[in-house]
């Protein structure tokens, strides 16, 4: 998301520096994602030991006999479904006997209703294998899948939402042949089950499905998506599951910040505060589900100020993200800090963010790693931006000693935002000149001079210039 282009800088604006950005911040927070709630999942029978001792030959031995027809093909399937999911060399074995794909598909399509489970759950694990797996899979089985999230067991829907989810996990080509098959009214519909699972399972195949689409996406909020989520978003733990789920679902229908009225409108931000403000009472923190609630808030708080005052009309908001930052969860601070760094940009939500305890603990984060140093920064640089009083209380808070180091950083988006920094803090604070020079920060903005980077060579040279070499100038003139 964009995050309002608020402050200047004379060389770069942050509107171009964060166009540039945009894309990128939306790829590797959906990277980020992946590495927290996988894309793709295997399912596990809680009841049944597993069979940890089969061997690929096993596997290609019943499925030989999966193939005659034979009284013993439901246990086979179990078998088959437990193997899937120790790993694709499993599959793979599967996959070299012929006909065994299109034998699974026609006990899908089948009357035994057990048999067509287990074939579902057969088709759901190896549908998280890999992408020639899923693909396989999407064109032989998709359309079946698609037509059982209609069908009146509950179960079946919630294997075939699971299947679908990991498909749509798979990536852009898989996802693309479920939306032209027309898997998201159904999806969509699913949500209204009285079964946990199958809501659960639905809302695991829309997460996935709208990913990187906002094609996709228009279509799920036009199939009455958001209207159906608010039942959902309760702290309550018997319902943590769906709510991280749905969670999912609500970062990708904020991303592009098309849909954030409605999603306003029906109540889901004051919701998603609620919820923020209940969790960080629980130890240990549920990142699971704080991940993708603090994300969709940053995500509406970067749309108009208007959404980041009605966040604060919880009182115990802020002091709720204070404590987040405070977590030992590297990706809580760092969605917690791109949430400050959105709201900071509302002068009145501004001067509570520059307030402690919250000023000293983003300050705290420039000393640790590149994502969540170049969050904290983000948020200084947008609180800097509100003019003179801000930046010079940000000065006056030792702010400047902290970034002055990052100048030696090797990474140029560092180095752009610290930079910006810099030149507010020096165009609108005059005391700033004296704590650069006191913090060694003339000698790392000549270091700079010399960077590879000609624009960053560029914005050093003229901060130099205009506040640390004029009066050297004016001295040997007057000599």
């Amino acid at each position: 998301m964009d995050r309002k282009g608020k402050y200047k800088h004379h060389a770069e604006t942050v509107e171009e520096i964060r166009s540039k950005r945009r894309e990128e911040d939306i790829v590797l927070r959906k990277d980020k994602r992946d590495k927290l709630i996988s894309a793709k999942r295997f399912r596990f029978s809680k009841d049944e030991p597993v069979d940890e001792d089969i061997t690929a030959e096993e596997v290609i031995n019943i499925t030989k006999q999966l193939l005659k027809h034979g009284p013993h093909r439901l246990t086979i399937l179990q078998t088959l479904r437990q193997a899937f999911s120790q790993g694709t060399v499993f599959i793979d074995a599967f996959f070299s006997v012929d006909n065994s794909l299109h034998c699974l598909v026609g006990l899908l399509t089948g009357t035994d209703v057990d048999l067509q489970l287990e074939a579902a759950w057969c088709i759901t694990n190896i549908s998280a294998g890999t992408h020639e797996h899923a693909l396989a899979i999407v064109k032989s089985a998709a359309p079946y899948l698609i037509i059982y999230l209609s069908s009146n067991n509950s179960m079946l829907q919630d294997q075939c939402a699971w299947a679908i989810g990991n498909l749509a996990g798979d990536g852009k080509e898989c996802r693309s042949f479920l939306h032209a098959q027309g898997v998201v009214a159904p999806l969509v519909k699913l949500l209204q089950s009285p079964m946990p699972a199958v809501v659960q399972s639905s809302a695991f195949a829309i997460s996935n499905i709208a990913r990187e689409s906002q094609e996709i996406t228009r279509d799920i909020v036009k199939c009455g998506v958001i209207p159906l989520i608010p039942q959902y978003l309760t702290p309550k733990p018997e319902g943590r599951n769906i709510l991280t789920e749905v969670a999912w679902v609500l970062t990708y229908i904020s991303t592009s910040g098309e849909h954030t009225e409605n999603l306003v409108r029906f109540g889901i931000m004051r919701l998603i505060v609620d919820i923020l403000v209940k969790l960080v009472t629980e130890q240990p923190l549920d990142g699971q589900a704080i991940t993708p609630l603090m994300r969709c808030l940053g995500n509406i708080c970067s749309g108009p100020d208007e959404y980041s005052l009605a966040a604060c009309d919880n009182s115990r908001i802020l002091h709720a993200l204070s404590q987040y930052l405070s977590s030992s969860i590297r990706h809580i601070i760092k969605e917690t800090l791109w949430v400050l760094s959105n709201m900071a940009g509302e002068p009145h939500v501004c001067q509570s963010v520059a307030s402690e305890p919250l000023l000293s603990l983003i300050t705290k984060n420039l000393s640790l790693g590149f994502d969540i140093k170049q969050e904290a920064l983000y948020v200084l640089c947008n609180i800097a931006w509100h003019g003179e009083e801000t930046t010079r209380h940000l000065v006056q808070q030792g702010v400047l000693h902290h970034i002055v180091p990052i100048l030696k950083s090797s990474d140029v988006e560092l180095l752009n935002l610290a930079l910006a920094f810099c030149e507010m803090a020096l165009r609108m604070c005059p005391e700033s000149v004296q704590v650069m020079e006191q913090c060694d920060g003339v000698t790392q903005l000549e270091g700079l001079e010399y960077h590879r980077n000609a624009d960053l060579a560029s914005k050093a040279s003229h901060l130099l210039e205009t506040y640390f070499y004029m009066g050297d100038e004016e001295v040997e003139e007057l000599g």
